[in-house]
């Protein structure tokens, strides 16, 4: 039984352990290459970051939700009232009131910072106020919304399930 032919097979996988006979360091090295190597890693490294920020961000606001009684809240009025949309809308209307009024704060507390209108506790307050009131009017339009919405997205869903194409 002759392996000659299963030779070059091997060899090209290097399983011969046979050397060829002159060594030649390979000298080529090519820097546009080894730039795109870099900036991929750099790349890369980037979007693993921007991951994990945006994954921690997204954990501190549900737990600022849990601890604030948000999620809990409109859970609870989900089960009394016996409708998943009546416990999103209470969701809605929650989490819109808190965030336009931390963020009213926030803006209007810089925006006095750099314009020095009021005292910072005056404008903090009043960015707090503004913030909460046009929140709950941002909410209360999204569950006004939310209740157009739902019964035609039902109706169509029902369609469809009556109707498979």
């Amino acid at each position: 039984m002759e392996m000659e032919p299963i030779m070059p097979i091997l060899d090209i996988f290097g399983l011969t352990g046979t050397m060829p006979a002159e060594h030649v360091p390979d000298d080529e090295f090519n820097l546009f290459l080894f730039s795109l190597l870099v900036i991929g890693i750099i790349a890369i490294g980037v979007c693993v970051a921007i991951g994990i920020v945006l994954t921690v961000l997204g954990l501190l606001v549900i737990f600022g939700l849990i601890s604030m009684g948000a999620l809990s809240a409109s859970l609870l009025v989900g089960i009394h009232q016996k409708s998943v949309t009546k416990g999103f809308k209470a969701f809605a209307v929650i989490f819109t009131t808190s965030a336009s009024g931390f963020a009213g704060a926030i803006v209007l507390w810089t925006l006095n910072r750099l314009m020095k209108w009021w005292t910072d506790a005056i404008a903090a307050g009043t960015g707090l106020l503004i913030g909460l009131v046009s929140g709950f009017l941002t909410g209360v339009a999204i569950a006004f919304a939310i209740q157009k919405i739902v019964p035609i997205l039902k109706n169509s869903l029902d369609k469809r399930k009556r109707h498979p194409r």
